[in-house]
C-alpha cells in the first residue's frame, strides 16, 4: 500500500465505513458496560460460515468510536459592511476576545485618527458579527483532516446577513447538552476559519430558501488531534488481545505501533501514515486480517475465498479486503478470477489486485470504468484515482474526460484532481476564494460546481463564452452585467451594498474562464488601469454562472454537486446503518 494523495471527497470515507458496517457489523459501548445490538449478533450468524469472516480479527472484535463527533464554538465573522452587529452576550464576548488575543497579535496603529485594531473594537463594529460555529468531525479523522463547518448568527442580535464574510480562527470544542439552556464544553478538538458560503439558490436548487444568517465554510474545519479508535473484544481475553495486536502490527510495520493491547477488553489503534487519507479503508482492511500467518493456512484460505466470491450472495467487498490482507501471495488465486464473466467477481477480484499493485488488475478495472454497462463503473473510476503506482491508469482517466456521459466525466475529473494530474488546468482565484478548473477536452459543455469540502468550479468544454444580449442583476444587487446584441464585452457594475458604494461601468469579457476569474479575484486595478477583479465571493460567482446558463447566454448545462449514493456504494440496496459511540 503506497502513500495516497489528499482526498477532498469525504464520501469515500463514508462509503468505506458503510461497506464495513454492512459486511461486518458494528456496535456501541457505554462506559464500562458492553451493550450489544441485535445487528452484531445477526451479522455474525449470517457470516459464520464465510471464509471472509472465520478466523479474522473481525470475528472477535468490534469498533468503538465510529460516530461523527459534533464540536462547537463561537467566532467572529468580519467583512459584513453594515450588515453585522455589535450585540454579544458578555460570557461569549469574553471567550471570543480571549481566543482572538491567543490566535493573533494586536497593538496600536500609531496613526493619529485611526482606531487601534483590537478584538474589542472589532466585535463592537457593525462590520462584524458574532456567530455560533459547529461541525462534525468524521469518524477515524486524523490530525490535519478537513471538514465542513456551519456558522450561524447569534439569535436575538441585529445581524442582517453573513454574506461575503470571513470567519476569524475559532476554537471548536467537544460539548455535552445537559438541559435545554445549559451545555458543558470540553477539550478543543478542532479549529475553523475561512470565507462563508451562503446557498445562492432559492427553491429552484434547494428544498429551502437561502438563510442570510447561516452559511457554510467548505473544508473550513481542521482536526487538531487524532480521534480515538479502539477495537473491543467480544469476550475479554488478554492472550487473544495480544495476538490480535501482534497480527495488526506485523501487517503495518513502522516506527510507531499501530495496535496496542491496553487491556483484555480493548486494543487502542493508530492510523498508519499510508492510510491517513483513507481511514475508512484502513478500518475495513484491519478487521479482515486473518490471525494465522501460517503459509499453508493462507494458501488454503485464498482458495476458499476464490470459491466463495463467485456466489451472488457472497460478501464480495469483504472477500476483496480479505484477499488484500493476505498480500501478494493471494495473487495466483486472484488472477484466475479477473476473466470471470460475472462482473461482481471480476470487479472485486481486480479491486483487491489493484490494491496489491497488480498491473493486470489495473487493466480489468479500466475495462469496468470504460464499460457503460458495468454496474461498478463509478467505483472503478474512483479506484483508478487511487492507483497512482499503476502505469496507464491516469491515461485511462484522461480518456474518460471525453466520455459521452457527463457523470462519467465528473467522476474522472474528481479522480484526476485527487492525483493532482496536470491534465486539469487549475487556477487559484482570489487568493483562497475558490479554484477554477478548465477541461477543454470534454465533448459536453457544462459547468460543475462543488458545494462540499472545497470551493471549486470546473468548466467542461472548449470555447465556453457568453452570447449577448444579456442583462443580469444579482439578487442582492452586488453585480450587474449588461451586453446588447453586437457588443464585444459586458458592461459590469460592482456594488458593495453594505457600504452603499458602486463602481463605474467596467469592461468584462465574454469568455467564461476569464469572466469567472474577473468576478472572483480580489478587487483591484493594475497600473495599466486594467481591472484585476471585482471581489465577489464564491456564492455570488456561482449564482451569476448559473443564471447565464439558465438563460442560455452560455451554451452549457449547469451541474451542482449532487452525491449519488447508488454510485458511491455500488449496486444493491443499502441495509443497516453505522452505529457507534462518540
Amino acid at each position: 500500500m503506497k502513500n495516497r494523495t489528499p482526498e477532498s471527497h469525504s464520501l469515500r470515507i463514508a462509503a468505506s465505513l458503510f461497506l464495513f458496517t454492512l459486511a461486518a457489523g458494528c456496535t456501541v459501548t457505554e462506559k464500562g458496560n458492553k451493550r450489544y445490538e441485535l445487528g452484531v449478533a445477526a451479522t455474525a450468524a449470517r457470516l459464520a460460515n464465510s471464509a471472509a469472516f472465520r478466523d479474522t480479527v473481525g470475528a472477535y472484535t468490534f469498533y468503538e468510536g465510529l460516530a461523527p463527533m459534533r464540536v462547537r464554538g463561537y467566532g467572529l465573522v468580519v467583512g459584513l459592511g453594515k450588515n453585522g452587529s455589535s450585540d454579544c452576550p458578555k460570557p461569549i464576548y469574553d471567550r471570543i476576545v480571549q481566543n482572538m488575543y491567543k490566535q493573533n497579535r494586536y497593538g496600536s496603529s500609531g496613526v493619529v485618527g485611526v482606531k487601534d485594531l483590537t478584538p474589542e473594537a472589532m466585535i463592537n463594529d457593525v462590520d462584524t458579527a458574532v456567530v455560533v460555529v459547529y461541525g462534525d468531525i468524521p469518524p477515524a479523522a486524523v490530525e490535519g483532516s478537513r471538514f465542513d463547518v456551519t456558522v450561524t448568527a447569534l439569535p436575538g442580535t441585529q445581524t442582517k446577513s453573513l454574506r461575503g464574510g470571513r470567519l476569524f480562527t475559532a476554537d471548536l470544542e467537544m460539548y455535552r447538552v445537559v438541559s435545554p439552556d445549559v451545555s458543558i464544553s470540553g477539550r478543543i478538538l478542532a479549529r475553523a476559519a475561512g470565507p462563508v458560503f451562503i446557498n445562492p439558490f432559492s427553491d429552484e436548487q434547494s428544498a429551502t430558501k437561502a438563510n442570510p444568517l447561516e452559511g457554510t465554510i467548505l473544508g473550513g474545519g481542521t482536526v487538531l488531534m487524532d480521534r480515538r479508535i479502539r477495537l473491543v473484544l467480544t469476550e475479554p481475553s488478554y492472550q487473544r488481545a495480544r495476538r490480535i495486536q501482534d497480527r495488526i502490527n506485523s501487517q503495518f510495520p513502522g516506527g510507531e505501533k499501530v495496535a496496542d493491547a491496553q487491556s483484555p477488553s480493548f486494543i487502542q489503534l493508530r492510523v498508519p501514515p499510508e492510510f491517513r487519507d483513507d481511514t475508512g479503508h484502513f478500518l475495513t482492511l484491519l478487521r479482515c486480517l486473518y490471525l494465522s500467518r501460517d503459509p499453508s493456512f493462507e494458501a488454503a484460505r485464498a482458495r476458499a475465498l476464490a470459491d466463495e466470491i463467485v456466489r451472488p450472495d457472497a460478501p464480495h467487498a469483504q472477500i476483496a479486503s480479505c484477499f488484500e490482507g493476505l498480500g501478494r501471495k493471494a495473487l495466483p488465486a486472484l488472477t484466475e478470477l479477473y476473466s470471470q464473466a460475472r462482473d461482481f467477481v471480476s470487479f472485486h477480484a481486480a479491486a483487491a489486485g489493484l490494491r496489491l499493485d497488480d498491473h493486470i488488475a489495473g487493466d480489468v478495472i479500466v475495462a469496468h470504468a470504460s464499460n457503460p454497462k458495468s454496474p461498478f463503473r463509478f467505483q472503478a473510476i474512483r479506484a483508478l484515482g487511487e492507483a497512482t503506482d499503476i502505469g496507464g491508469t491516469a491515461v485511462s482517466l484522461r480518456r474518460l474526460l471525453a466520455d459521452e456521459d457527463p457523470r462519467v466525466q465528473v467522476a474522472a475529473y474528481e479522480a484526476l484532481i485527487r492525483r493532482h494530474d496536470p491534465t486539469i488546468d487549475s487556477h487559484i482565484i482570489g487568493g483562497d476564494n475558490f479554484i477554477l478548473d478548465v477541461i477543454p477536452a470534454s465533448p459536453s459543455r457544462f459547468v460543475y460546481v462543488k458545494r462540499t469540502e472545497e470551493r471549486r468550479i470546473a468548466l467542461f468544454g472548449d470555447d465556453l463564452r457568453c452570447t449577448p444580449p444579456v442583462l443580469y442583476r444579482s439578487p442582492d444587487g452586488s453585480l450587474t452585467l449588461n451586453a446588447r446584441a453586437g457588443d464585444e464585452e459586458f458592461t459590469a457594475i460592482r456594488t458593495v451594498i453594505a457600504r452603499n458604494l458602486s463602481s463605474p461601468s467596467l469592461p468584462a469579457p465574454f469568455e467564461l474562464p476569464k469572466l469567472v476569474t474577473l468576478l472572483g479575484n480580489e478587487a483591484g486595478i493594475a497600473p495599466s488601469q486594467k481591472v484585476l477583479g471585482l471581489g465577489l465571493d464564491y456564492g455570488a460567482v456561482v449564482h451569476a454562472i448559473y443564471h447565464l446558463c439558465q438563460i442560455r447566454a452560455v451554451d452549457a448545462q449547469f451541474v451542482l454537486e449532487q452525491p449519488n449514493a447508488a454510485e458511491l456504494f455500488g449496486p444493491g440496496r443499502p441495509q443497516g446503518r453505522p452505529e457507534s459511540e462518540l
